[in-house]
């Protein structure tokens, strides 16, 4: 059958759901090859992933991953980006840390690097975070402390059959920069998620639309950033249930000034995390701070705190003028090599 779904790809046609399924068992269960998996990941490229077929592979992925489920007060909520775009500063790395710090319970889903020079994982660890948890404790940080980061590579042993052959193939398939996102292995049903590519909105946000997701907020910055723009328009789809809402918004509807991509571009994980660490503790009051704070705006709505992006931004600036923000990165990196040694 795997043949006889390989055929539909090159023709152009959509695969069913049960096509899809059998597809992510048979990778699980070393019944094709990697060069039948590559076969398949530049066949369904080529074609096009449907809305069903990302609904579905998503699934699939869910229920072959090593799930958890912290037992937390509030709206459990996620914060990422595909990769893929402009290279900033490690955005949803200090966007989920912001957020944790407003009271909100964050499974920070990630791995390390794959497009940028530096991924999540990396620019956390620059930060002293332990970020290759065991599952367990992964889950005990969540409930404990409010955030922990979920190393992908513990929680999803299928994405390592599909590494090896994309890392050959040499280009972008859909399993790192649409699924990843999307298998958050606890769950989280809030979620703010940038896609790098403005076809990806709508793509995205109604795969989400039918994955009894309850509120998710997908973006895209114009300028081929995967998150909310400060350098300028940026397009949004926001999830609730399965109604999605499409619009678009820009930094001066919110009373920001526009940047340049030299203010906010990114390096390596070192200079990354100084770059959070100087918002977090105030030093840097300039674009950058604008840039975390327009995001975290909407991840806040996103996770149900607040109605409105004008309510998040205050809650936003609060939070980081407070040392609330600083507080929660050290508790995590305190309590994430604590548990560790547990």
């Amino acid at each position: 059958m795997f043949k006889d779904s390989l055929g539909k790809l090159t023709r152009g046609e959509d695969l069913t759901a049960d096509e899809v399924t059998e597809f992510v068992e048979n990778m699980r269960d070393d019944v094709i090859t990697e060069v039948q998996i590559a076969g398949f990941l530049v066949a369904l490229v080529m074609k096009g992933p449907s809305v069903d077929e990302v609904a579905a592979i998503t699934r699939a992925m869910r229920a072959n991953c090593v799930q958890i489920a912290p037992k937390v007060k509030g709206n459990l909520t996620d914060v990422c980006g595909t990769g893929g775009g402009l290279t900033t500063f490690n955005i949803s790395s200090a966007n989920a840390l912001l957020t944790a710090s407003a009271g909100v319970p964050v499974a920070k889903h990630g791995s390390r690097s794959i497009s940028a020079s530096s991924g999540s994982a990396d620019a956390l660890e620059a930060l002293g975070v332990n970020v290759e948890l065991t599952p367990e404790q992964g889950e005990r940080l969540i409930e404990e402390v409010g955030i922990s980061f979920l190393y992908a590579p513990n929680f999803h042993p299928l994405m390592l059959k599909v590494f090896f052959p994309e890392l050959a193939l040499g280009i972008k398939t859909i399993f790192f920069t649409i699924i990843g996102p999307l298998i958050n292995p606890a769950g989280a049903p809030h979620h703010m998620m940038g896609v790098y590519q403005p076809h990806l909105v709508d793509l995205v946000s109604q795969a989400a639309a039918q994955l009894d997701m309850k509120h998710v907020i997908v973006a895209h910055g114009v300028d081929g950033l995967d998150e909310i723009s400060i350098l300028g328009p940026s397009t949004i789809a926001e999830v609730k249930g399965t109604k999605v809402e499409k619009y678009e918004i820009a930094p001066e509807d919110f009373g920001f000034k526009r940047a340049t991509f030299e203010d906010v571009k990114g390096g390596d994980p070192a200079f990354n995390a100084g770059v959070i660490r100087g918002i977090f503790s105030g030093e840097d009051q300039g674009p950058r701070r604008d840039f975390l704070v327009l995001n975290n705006a909407f991840a806040l709505v996103a996770a149900g705190v607040v109605d409105r992006p004008e309510d998040g931004i205050k809650k936003a600036n609060e939070n980081l003028d407070s040392g609330r923000a600083t507080a929660k990165l050290e508790e995590l990196v305190s309590a994430s090599h604590q548990f560790a040694k547990a």
